[in-house]
């Protein structure tokens, strides 16, 4: 693998920041690999401490926050293509809209035939309302996305003072859905692990649908960083990158420990519905800009550049490792692999998260020392331009 160098600073610093969120997302849906978290806690199922201390761990540090950054990168993404293509004179719309086509394929596949929790999907449609913004300038990209963030969750809580507690009651049994799938995951046929994860899908989707707000959001705050080319040129906006990892760690992070000590009772009563959607559009995202921050920082020096590095070979191939993440927890987790749904609580799978984080660090730095793209972004690429490029690293 090439050196850092200032040439590739930019490219090299978000393939890293990218590899962290990459591990981060696995963390966070190892708890939905593992058990059914759709529906139930893993505290509830499994009372003891050290149980509930990972859960809370999980939630505090990682949960909403590396979406947050995930989708933040695919909004400067978008922004890099189109400025590729036009210095190539080829047709960025045309090609960005492909390009979605593709990813939208590729996540289809991924929802209904791997794992119900696929957020290519999402990303790919929501990916075309990036293109009305493409001309904005940066000052208009960061009032549309507080906008985004802010409006609703005071729509949120506006509705719930007026409806009452009823708005915040749902009648469907989250419970005996939970137990349904933890003995389909366990023991099923593959006909009846297709068809718990078409519901699973259903409900998921409605979670993202939820998100929608914030993560477009976070698109357009990565598009504003792409245009601002703070990634392009770190150095010049190193006080810049200072004053966003400071102010969003000193709101973020209240908020945050108030999510944890106030909103543990979930969507279902007022404060922790009121609390919960502080969290996902707000607090989370605050968060996870202190974490872009912090690493854009960190990789201004040789010796976290050495430390990233595995981290930077993930995010080069990282929607290949997304989905590989999916393929190898369901041989885990599900009936016609390990069958460990469910058996193995927070502890366990924290230790399964570090070994399969460890082994798809190991084999991406193995493989981008031999090829230039993952396979999936291999074929990603090629739908995307019509041509073949070669896969052979030079």
């Amino acid at each position: 693998m090439q050196p850092f160098t200032p040439a590739s600073r930019r490219i090299d610093a978000l393939d890293a920041i990218r590899g962290v969120a990459l591990a981060g997302i696995l963390l966070v849906n190892m708890g939905l690999f593992a058990f059914p978290a759709l529906y139930m806690k893993p505290s509830a199922y499994w009372p003891g401490a050290s149980g509930k201390l990972a859960e809370q761990l999980i939630s505090f540090f990682a949960e909403g926050k590396f979406v947050s950054m995930f989708s933040f990168l695919f909004g400067l993404g978008f922004i890099l293509f189109l400025q590729s293509a036009e210095r190539k004179g080829l047709p960025p719309v045309r090609l960005f809209l492909r390009r979605l086509l593709v990813l939208l394929g590729i996540g289809w596949i991924h929802a209904h035939f791997i794992w119900f929790g696929d957020v290519l999907c999402c990303y790919s449609l929501l990916g075309i309302l990036l293109l009305f913004f493409r001309k904005m300038s940066p000052p208009a990209l960061l009032k549309w996305a507080i906008g985004l963030l802010v409006v609703p969750v005071l729509l949120y809580v506006a509705a719930g003072t007026l409806i009452g507690p009823g708005f915040y009651k749902d009648s469907f049994s989250y419970t005996d859905a939970g137990y349904q799938a933890i003995e389909v995951y366990r023991t099923g046929t593959l006909h009846q692990l297709w068809q718990q994860n078409a519901s699973d899908l259903v409900i998921a989707r409605a979670g993202y649908l939820m998100e929608t707000p914030m993560m477009l959001a976070m698109f357009l705050l990565g598009a504003c960083a792409g245009k601002k080319g703070i990634f392009r040129q770190p150095d010049a906006h190193a006080a810049l990158v200072r004053q966003v990892q400071t102010r969003s760690a000193l709101i973020g992070w209240p908020l945050v420990i108030a999510v944890a000590l106030i909103g543990g009772d979930g969507p279902t009563t007022p404060a922790g519905g009121n609390m919960m959607m502080l969290d996902t559009c707000i607090a989370s995202p605050l968060i996870g800009l202190f974490y872009i921050a912090t690493l854009a920082r960190l990789l201004q020096h040789a010796r976290w550049q050495r430390w990233l590095r595995p981290f930077q070979a993930a995010g080069r191939m990282a929607a290949t490792n997304y989905l590989l993440q999916s393929v190898i927890c369901v041989c885990i987790f599900y009936s016609f692999g390990g069958g460990l749904y469910a058996y193995a609580h927070p502890p366990m799978y924290l230790l399964i998260w570090v070994l399969v984080l460890g082994l798809q660090l190991a084999v991406s730095s193995w493989w981008m020392d031999h090829f230039r793209f993952g396979p999936v972004e291999w074929i990603w690429r090629k739908l995307t331009y019509g041509k073949a490029y070669a896969v052979k690293a030079e």
